[in-house]
């Protein structure tokens, strides 16, 4: 999309990231003066009433949690058919590419940015809700370490069975629970699983299994011992 203002206010700079359903830009708040994230949803969805509300659902979601290790939730709009989420902008990298240059990590900082998930998940969890894609690419980490777990776009409330549920894909299988790859609802446990897959790749620079596709990964966590680290 071209770079523009959004409602007047957020100012959309640099792409900085994308996934299945959004961009995310680094933006400016013209209003508090300060850097922002923008996620801005892909426009083929903008018309599909089940993307909206799923792309809704991250930001109610993630706005109720309020913890130093997640991204927060400043605002959620819409500029004509442009929907956006606006949030903390966190100035680092993914932990997949702390890995990718660095692994294997330091055992004490491996130890010590999978603490700072888990306990982020902990504040998530006493909330009812399951991020459900637990992964280093969710994963952002600052310059000194500080860590904020992004992307609550599937996070799913214990009460809410509306919603649709993704497809797997590589990077999702790579880390995904036995129970989810069954086609089971995620539990809390689903997210420590698929944490524990994040610690082993920060520790060792390789996943527990590979594959030719995400549907065999996948069910090699149902099936399959993982290698000794």
């Amino acid at each position: 999309m071209e770079l523009k203002l959004l409602n007047n206010r957020y100012a959309l700079e640099q792409k900085v990231g994308e996934g299945g359903m959004a961009r995310v830009y680094r933006g400016r708040d013209t209003r508090l003066n300060r850097t922002v994230a923008v996620k801005v949803l892909h426009p083929q969805y903008a018309d599909d009433p089940g993307f909206l509300r799923r792309f809704q659902h991250e930001a109610q979601a993630a706005a109720n949690l309020s913890n130093h290790a997640i991204v927060d939730i400043y605002d959620v709009g819409q500029d004509g058919d442009t929907h956006y989420i606006v949030m903390e902008y966190v100035d680092g990298r993914d932990l997949k590419s702390l890995i990718n240059r660095e692994a294997p990590l330091d055992i004490d900082r491996a130890v010590g940015i999978a603490e700072a998930v888990a306990n982020g998940l902990e504040a998530a969890h006493r909330l009812g809700l399951i991020h459900r894609d637990i992964k280093p690419q969710n994963i952002m980490v600052s310059a000194d370490d500080q860590v904020r777990i992004t992307d609550f776009g599937i996070a799913k409330s214990h009460l809410s069975t509306a919603l649709t549920e993704t497809g797997v894909t590589f990077g999702t299988a790579d880390y995904i629970a036995p129970e989810q790859a069954q086609g089971h609802p995620a539990t809390p446990p689903s997210d420590i699983y698929a944490l524990g897959v994040v610690l082993y790749e920060m520790l060792t620079g390789r996943l527990p299994f590979g594959g030719e596709s995400p549907v065999g990964v996948a069910m090699q966590h149902v099936s399959a011992p993982p290698p000794p680290p």
